[in-house]
């Protein structure tokens, strides 16, 4: 297993193993919409006929969630999408797709009951995405600043850590880039802001902006926006969720830009996840 997957896994089930009957599993399954636009077929080889592409697919999931008797909340969850590839952005992409998150935080010092400033490990990774990622690893800790109520709760955070980026090779080589042109890894950091909203007892909304970027000279290496809204429901058992949610992101490639070929690595910069799935717990 890759070690950059393996270490976060290790630190997590160790994180768990000392409050493990408080701990929650839980599934997901649902359906999606994955988007890439502004396409620009510049070479000969492009296939795409359309400037916007639409992936539908089916997507399921397992989580894990934990907070323990210190207040460290843990999250871990892995995802598989499985699409109907009918634009063939990458030529050669195989049809299925995964996304990984262990998503870690806990308090440093509590002003009062509602600021409290909070340490953050993140460590994020997916594969083989229909839009030629065929790699991305982002692992980063960092420290941030919460204010909290009942119904409203905003955090702003800074990250240092490492972000890795790998296009899938056959799109590249058709533009005149080799396999050692198509990988970058690098130190890196980044900003991001985040509100949660507590509508009623049923609805709850959240939205999260974030930048990474290299720590040479700041350059942004990535822009992410999430939107989420949860629908609570007793369908099926209690604790369970209707969950829409909207990722945009937005890579700067300029870095692997080269003359010649003198076009872009990729003939588009963006995707757009549109995830619509039901949440549900699990009790063994």
């Amino acid at each position: 297993m890759n070690r950059t997957i393996k270490y976060p896994i290790i630190l997590s089930l160790l994180l768990l193993s000392n409050t493990l009957s408080a701990t929650e599993f839980g599934v997901t399954a649902g359906v999606q919409d994955f988007m890439v636009s502004n396409i620009v077929n510049d070479v000969v080889l492009d296939a795409t006929d359309t400037d916007t592409s639409h992936t539908l697919g089916l997507n399921l999931g397992v989580y894990v969630k934990n907070t323990t008797a210190s207040n460290i909340n843990i999250f871990a969850k892995f995802e598989a999408f499985l699409d109907y590839d009918k634009d063939h952005l990458d030529p050669d992409h195989i049809p299925v797709w995964f996304d990984g998150l262990i998503d870690i935080d806990g308090p440093i010092y509590s002003i009062n009951d509602k600021n409290l400033l909070k340490w953050y490990v993140v460590f994020d990774n997916k594969q083989n995405t229909v839009s030629c990622i065929e790699r991305e690893i982002r692992q980063h800790v960092g420290l941030g600043y919460e204010y909290k109520n009942d119904t409203f709760s905003l955090a702003t955070n800074a990250y240092l850590g490492f972000y890795y980026i790998e296009m899938d090779d056959d799109t590249p080589v058709n533009r005149g880039y080799t396999r050692q042109d198509s990988d970058d890894g690098e130190a890196s950091n980044a900003i991001e802001v985040e509100l949660k909203y507590t509508i009623d007892k049923d609805w709850s909304l959240y939205l999260k902006a974030k930048r990474y970027m290299a720590n040479a000279g700041l350059a942004t290496l990535e822009d992410n926006l999430e939107s989420l809204v949860r629908y609570k429901t007793d369908f099926l058992t209690q604790n369970s969720s209707l969950n829409l949610k909207v990722k945009y992101v937005k890579y700067d490639l300029d870095r692997f830009y080269r003359d010649p070929p003198g076009v872009p690595i990729l003939p588009f910069d963006n995707e757009t996840l549109i995830q619509a799935y039901y949440s549900m717990p699990i009790e063994f």
